[in-house]
């Protein structure tokens, strides 16, 4: 992506619960320089229904049972509300 003019930065998602149990989502990525930025942020989700919710022992085992739980369906099948 360099050749292209970009500047690849992770970035990872945090979630803050207050003590009232709101949450507060925050976006820390990398910067070139070295440092990180924390960013709070809102964001409208949409939850999908829970039978398609990934479960397991790891991130991991949870991302490749959504992944499975996806596979063949539609944005409008994942998401009918919306």
């Amino acid at each position: 992506m360099s050749d292209e003019g970009f500047v690849v930065q992770k970035v990872e998602w945090f979630q803050l619960r207050a003590a009232d149990g709101e949450a507060t989502l925050v976006m820390v990525a990398s910067l070139p320089n070295g440092f990180f930025t924390a960013t709070p942020c809102q964001v409208p989700i949409v939850h999908a229904d829970h039978s398609l919710i990934g479960l397991g022992a790891s991130s991991e085992d949870a991302l490749g049972m959504v992944q499975k739980n996806l596979t063949g369906k539609t944005p409008a099948e994942i998401f009918p509300a919306v």
